[in-house]
């Protein structure tokens, strides 16, 4: 039904309409209102339509990125900027004491040589002390250099021993300064684009850099929502001492590990108004959130190396008795990968606080698989093993 097939009407009459008594006013009561939730429903479908856009657009630019390192840092430096609030970010590569920028989020019409020059001082600190620098933002602190004016955080790229490179965030979107929280990710996150840098100087394995690239983008991804960051490595965690449990070999545990690390990947284009938003989500905003899987899927598929991870990242949320999503798998569809890191998945959610309701304790977590398994969601087994490592105290709520 389109709102065009109203126009015809005249709205004044409708009006008058409204202020008569009896079985006319109530019919035009309730067809103004039919026209008032059109309205609103044509509304939320030209959002949900953007949204998706967005989310193409997004997964377009990292699939284009595979031959292109430097976009595909970019992609990460955005993304990380956008998830701690900063107001600009600039990344640097290191050779021989010599610095390069690589990439750069702020304001444009800004040249490299400008961002360079007020960095300077910054990098040869670094360079210096080899350990991160902050810089808190001060009341009526004059700021003297605009481009990486506090709050100011600057760490370096290490791996194995060697530095990289640095990473910069500067300035705050909503005033304040930078969290104990959000440093951990800036670290976190820094070791991660440092493995990504070893790998494309080395070019042993221009997959393998995708794939490392890939996953600092889905650590600044998660990063965006303060009640699932670590999310992802908690996941890894639980889900190899379940694979362990069950006496998986080696090679299954890697793939646990990995799949955990991209299973969320997805999420990159979904704005933050869905995938932070503290209440329910209406029907289109969970069909948006419904897609991550595939876009998850679409994003490691152009490497050969990890189609071993397209099954879990694909179905971490199907089920059992086919109620779960993208594709409504049942029983042996699943694969035993899958189930262990569904069950992991589902694990950090019930024990992390939420706005809603705080983390679950034992007990309670328990109460809740009890009730998944009963009603055929979710691998008996696999929860099994899950119990008896609650009870030795090898997996704690407290991740």
């Amino acid at each position: 039904l389109k709102k065009t097939d109203f126009e015809k009407i005249d709205e004044k009459v409708l009006l008058e309409l409204h202020k008569e008594e009896g079985e006319i006013g109530e019919l035009a009561k309730s067809f103004g209102q039919i026209l008032k939730r059109l309205d609103n429903n044509l509304h939320q479908l030209e959002e949900t339509k953007k949204t998706l856009h967005d989310i193409l657009k997004k997964v377009s630019e990292v699939l284009s990125s595979v031959e292109n390192f430097d976009n595909l840092i970019r992609l990460v430096l955005e993304t990380a900027v956008d998830a701690l609030d900063a107001k600009r970010g600039a990344l640097f590569s290191v050779e021989d004491g010599h610095y390069t920028l690589r990439a750069w989020v702020g304001e444009e019409g800004v040249s490299s040589e400008q961002v360079m020059s007020a960095a300077q001082a910054y990098l040869d600190l670094i360079a210096k002390e080899n350990r991160i620098f902050i810089s808190p933002a001060m009341e009526n602190s004059e700021q003297t250099n605009a481009l990486f004016a506090p709050p100011l955080v600057c760490t370096p790229l290490i791996y194995r021993g060697k530095t990289w490179g640095v990473l910069c965030l500067s300035g705050n979107r909503y005033g304040g300064n930078f969290s104990d929280d959000d440093l951990t990710i800036v670290s976190n996150l820094s070791n991660q684009i440092a493995i990504s840098f070893e790998n494309a100087k080395l070019n042993e394995d221009a997959e393998q850099t995708y794939f490392e690239t890939m996953a600092a983008l889905a650590m600044a991804v998660e990063a965006r929502d303060p009640y699932s960051r670590g999310h992802s490595d908690r996941v890894g965690e639980y889900a190899r001492k379940i694979g362990h449990s069950m006496a998986l070999p080696e090679s299954s545990i890697q793939t646990l590990r990995d799949a955990s690390r991209m299973h969320d990947v997805g999420k990159i284009g979904i704005r933050d108004a869905v995938l932070v938003k503290p209440g329910a989500l209406n029907l289109e905003e969970r069909d948006i959130i419904r897609k991550h899987p595939v876009i998850g899927e679409s994003i490691v598929l152009p490497l050969k190396t990890f189609k071993h991870l397209l099954d879990p990242i694909r179905h971490h949320h199907e089920q059992l008795d086919g109620s779960g999503y993208p594709d409504g798998l049942k029983g042996e569809e699943i694969t035993p990968i899958t189930r262990i890191l569904t069950v992991a998945d589902i694990y950090d959610a019930l024990v992390t606080n939420r706005p809603y309701r705080e983390g679950m304790g034992p007990d309670a977590i328990k109460k809740e698989f009890d009730h998944f398994v009963a009603t055929g969601k979710i691998d008996a087994e696999v929860v099994h093993h899950l119990y008896h490592l609650i009870d030795r105290g090898e997996i704690q709520p407290s991740g």
